[in-house]
């Protein structure tokens, strides 16, 4: 199983298909009683989170660490917090710095949070210098994407660890038997440490939603706690890196004094566009340092942060505010004694080739929901794919199934109702609010004596009379009833146009 799955609440809406950028969501029915079930690709999806926070019935989940933490804890293993920098904007407290209290209350040992690592990084670009263009690693969903989407730009990468793996580098060094938590706004971060075999890093990881349900379900007054400083030094200057912009910042002077020139961005979509026009050499001398964020914003839109429905300018402004209030910086990272550890990482290429149809095989997948000429593709999306084709190209790859095109099968519905209603051997006749005649039946036609051109389009009182039917319209109600009428052959206005 991957990090992001689809739980049984899953109706088939294509929400998820819709919102992804990778089309990183397979639509399949196996196993699931010809029900369509989404199923996200672990190989092609980089975790941005996006399917989480759009699927209407919440049924898209990330794997949770949360019952292996709670047991450690239990157990009194000595298990250290290490806390996303985005906390400040992330969680719904009235005092950031209620957060190594309430991390203390629930059992851990130690509560720190990631500035020594973002500082032992910034220091770490710099040494790189800025010879040639770099691409800043520490998004784990962009070097999802370039490893798996454009493993070509993999020399452009900084072979840099992100704060996270070089703060629990520091805590491992320092206590080889400490369990290390990770706890944040990105789904991605699992992939960092344990698929990348990096596991002298992180143990365990948490978002801050399941912090947050944590809190509540064991009860705990946050109002009454008091405010507590973490166990690590927080060098001001490194609080910064959540925000677009913030390790650009970090290293700014540098930047100027060199006369180099950088990039930030945010946006997955964004990002794609970019790293397109990167791969496809679109973009002349490159600037020599590129900020790539999956999130818009940065990390403080994170999708398993909390506060999402505040808008992205005031958790900004939020997080810059706690900044600016930190005061002056007591230490420096270069004045603080750590000890040394490895800041280098490697990168693989992990790019999934998919089979690509011929134009006969697209053409006959599109034949098989009735579209046989271009004017017969309608490319409305409601199957998650911008066009005909496309979806189609997914069904041969095995990613959709021919019965997501939603007009092929309200036509294919309508045409099997069609079917049911003329075998009845009862008589049907379907009647509008305005008490017009829809649709006959054989069956009605031989007991009226009429035929369906007729009658179609003329009021009910063409062939009986209507006090039933102003009944159910009145009432909403079904009404059972049976009626005798002698005459109806002599009713009159029968077969006129009322």
């Amino acid at each position: 199983m991957g990090l992001i799955y689809t739980g049984a609440k899953c109706r088939d809406c294509y929400r998820c298909v819709r919102i992804c950028n990778l089309k990183a969501i397979r639509m399949n029915s196996t196993g699931t009683k010809g029900k369509l079930h989404a199923q996200v690709i672990d190989e092609l999806c980089v975790h941005c989170g996006q399917c989480i926070l759009a699927c209407p019935q919440l049924a898209k989940r990330p794997v949770s660490d949360l019952k292996q933490v709670q047991q450690l804890i239990s157990e009194g293993t000595p298990v250290v917090a290490v806390v996303a920098a985005s906390f400040i904007s992330a969680l719904p407290l009235k005092n950031p710095d209620l957060v190594p209290t309430l991390l203390q209350e629930l059992g851990f040992a130690e509560v720190q949070e990631t500035s020594i690592g973002a500082g032992m990084v910034t220091k770490k670009y710099l040494e790189l210098g800025f010879n040639k263009p770099m691409l800043i690693s520490y998004c784990p969903v962009i070097v999802n994407l370039i490893e798996r989407h454009y493993p070509e730009l993999i020399p452009m990468l900084a072979p840099v660890v992100s704060p996270m793996v070089a703060q629990g580098r520091v805590i491992k060094s320092i206590n080889p038997y400490a369990k290390v938590v990770y706890i944040g706004p990105c789904a991605a971060k699992r992939d960092e440490a344990q698929l990348l075999g990096l596991h002298d890093t992180v143990d365990y990881f948490l978002g801050f939603n399941e912090l947050w349900n944590w809190v509540q379900n064991k009860g705990i007054d946050v109002d009454n706690l008091s405010p507590s400083g973490f166990h690590n030094f927080s060098p001001c200057h490194n609080r910064i890196y959540p925000v677009e912009g913030g390790m650009i910042w970090t290293v700014a002077d540098e930047l100027r004094e060199a006369g180099e020139n950088f990039i930030t961005m945010s946006g997955l979509d964004n990002c794609i566009e970019f790293i397109k026009h990167l791969s496809n050499h679109e973009i002349i001398n490159p600037p020599k340092l590129m900020e790539l964020w999956a999130c818009k914003g940065g990390c403080i839109n994170g999708p398993l942060s909390l506060c999402l429905e505040e808008s992205l300018f005031m958790r900004q402004r939020k997080l810059l505010e706690y900044y600016n209030s930190s005061g002056e910086c007591v230490f420096e990272i270069d004045e603080f004694k750590l000890p040394e550890i490895p800041l280098t990482r490697d990168f693989t290429n992990r790019k999934v080739t998919l089979p690509i149809p011929t134009e006969a095989e697209i053409k006959d997948i599109l034949a098989r929901t009735g579209k046989h000429t271009p004017a017969q593709e309608f490319n409305c999306g409601n199957c998650g794919y911008d066009s005909c084709r496309d979806k189609a190209v997914a069904v041969y790859q095995g990613k959709a199934e021919v019965e997501m095109c939603i007009p092929y099968m309200r036509k294919r519905a309508e045409s099997m109702s069609n079917l049911v209603i003329s075998a009845m051997p009862n008589a049907i006749v379907v009647v509008g609010k305005n008490l017009d005649i829809l649709e006959i039946n054989p069956a009605a036609e031989k007991l009226f004596q009429c035929s369906a051109p007729e009658v179609v389009g003329q009021r009910i009182l063409a062939l009986m009379p209507a006090n039933n039917f102003l009944k159910v319209i009145q009432s909403g109600e079904m009404v059972n009833t049976t009626g005798t009428y002698r005459n109806w052959a002599s009713l009159p206005g029968r077969l006129s146009s009322l």
